[in-house]
């Protein structure tokens, strides 16, 4: 379901890959289904076009379905990139019972369009991940391109 009880229309985002890590990709992974059953989040950041470091971000929301991620916890994780050199590349969390799909909380909530938004499900038992951008309420989505 989409915005305003209309079913969102994903929209591929020619043109542009979310290049990773594969370690990153797999990590992420990992801490998503730690978290099980609650929602993990967190943020990632670059150097030089491809997101090397993944920052584990608690999330504040003590509901099952929800994520919240303070911003003082982002404030002092985006401090920690600039000291290595690194920028914020994107925004990830998991969906546990749900498809890897922008929710409308997600939607309504992306304080950052113009990253992309990656999405760990773990929906019927199946582990898929899809990254987006949500830009004016509409979903775009972007191909993962991982690398060794």
């Amino acid at each position: 379901m989409g915005v305003n009880g209309k079913k969102s229309k994903e929209i591929n985002f020619t043109g542009q890959d979310f290049i990773i890590k594969r370690t990153i990709y797999e990590e992420i992974i990992t801490y998503c289904k730690e978290i099980l059953p609650y929602e993990a989040c967190g943020l990632l950041s670059k150097l030089e076009g491809q997101s090397n470091t993944l920052w584990k971000i608690k999330n504040e929301s003590k509901r099952f379905n929800r994520f919240t991620m303070s911003s003082e916890s982002i404030k002092t994780a985006v401090k920690e990139m600039e000291q290595i050199g690194e920028v914020l590349s994107g925004i990830f969390h998991s969906h546990p019972n749900s498809p890897a799909h922008p929710s409308i909380h997600d939607i309504r909530n992306n304080s950052y369009p113009e990253l992309p938004y990656l999405i760990v499900s773990f929906h019927k038992g199946r582990t898929e991940v899809r990254c987006f951008k949500m830009i004016d309420k509409k979903i775009f989505r972007i191909n993962i391109k991982i690398i060794d």
